[in-house]
């Protein structure tokens, strides 16, 4: 039996196939996020094609899809979250997409991490309402 592999491999094996372009950016994408809240853990997601992050107390974030000539930053309640760059997509009942382009400059990261905060706060606030019906 092998050794499970590290998410580095994971996700090395899910770029496979990508442009370099789109890999760049999802690596760059990926480090915004880990330095912006060092404690998501992440996990690859193969049949999603994607790299998900999860708060030890929130859970599932969001993930970064890679996709032709950029990345989807998929926000898993993102229906429920303002919109303050006006930049969510999607029509689906929760999830929204924030659509990064391999062009984009670093203002982009920002975007990001503008809609990572909101989605964790919605998370958090939501996780605390769900414990605190429980202890009634």
């Amino acid at each position: 039996m092998s050794a499970p592999q590290s998410v580095d491999e994971q996700l090395s094996h899910l770029l496979v196939g990508e442009s370099p372009a789109v890999a760049a950016l999802v690596h760059r994408l990926r480090a915004v996020v880990r330095t912006a809240h060092p404690d998501l853990r992440e996990r690859v997601y193969p049949g999603w094609h994607g790299l998900g992050f999860h708060h030890p107390r929130a859970g599932y974030l969001c993930a970064l899809f890679p996709r032709d000539g950029g990345v989807n930053v998929g926000f898993e309640h993102g229906a429920d979250l303002p919109d303050p760059h006006g930049r969510l997509l999607g029509e689906g009942r929760r999830m929204r997409d924030v659509r990064v382009e391999v062009t984009a400059g670093p203002e982009e990261d920002e975007v990001v991490v503008d809609y990572l905060d909101l989605a964790l706060d919605w998370a958090l606030d939501r996780a605390a309402g769900n414990r605190a019906g429980r202890a009634r």
